[in-house]
């Protein structure tokens, strides 16, 4: 992986997230290639600083939405962006947040969208968590600690495990387990 910075980043023998984009290098434009359940992705070119590093986190390729990405909105999220005119119109409440955040245009930048599945790093939800200054807006929960690095690395890996509504089915999602 190569920043536009002419830095190239770690390499892992095993799939991983890749860093993030800014963690390792403030204010530069990243395109990095992400290798998760077996395949490449290319990321968008992002400009965004204050990332936090999740490398450290392992890697969750099951991940129920309703227990685990409900679970972070409702601890985190809702209490700011819930009832009848959320921030930026989004409604993260229990039965309607992954119609209001799966292929869904940011109300803030119609070029960016929420969350856009098997890709992370073009995914507004993910950079909001992740980021201080993640392309548009404010990190999230706006004005609060961030969230954890756990939280943040299971959104990223919901993302990039397609964002079902259901459970995500990583390890066997190519039809063939990936190993070593």
């Amino acid at each position: 992986m190569t920043s536009a910075c002419g830095e190239d980043a770690a390499r892992s023998p095993r799939p991983r997230r890749a860093s993030r984009p800014g963690a390792a290098l403030r204010g530069c434009v990243f395109a990095t290639a992400v290798v998760l359940f077996g395949t490449r992705h290319a990321a968008a070119f992002v400009d965004a600083e204050g990332c936090s590093d999740l490398d450290a986190v392992p890697i969750q390729y099951l991940i129920d939405y309703q227990s685990a990405i409900q679970g972070i909105f409702d601890d985190n999220c809702i209490a700011c962006h819930s009832g009848d005119k959320p921030p930026a119109g989004l409604d993260l409440s229990a039965g309607g947040s992954w119609s209001h955040i799966v292929n869904v245009p940011s109300s803030q930048d119609a070029s960016f969208t929420r969350v856009l599945p098997d890709d992370p790093y073009r995914s507004l939800l993910f950079l909001k968590v992740n980021c201080d200054t993640p392309g548009v807006g404010h990190r999230m929960p706006f004005g609060l600690e961030p969230l954890s690095d756990d939280d943040q690395a299971l959104i990223f890996d919901w993302i990039a495990g397609g964002a079902p509504s259901g459970s995500t089915d990583g390890i066997f999602r190519s039809g063939f387990e990936l190993r070593g």
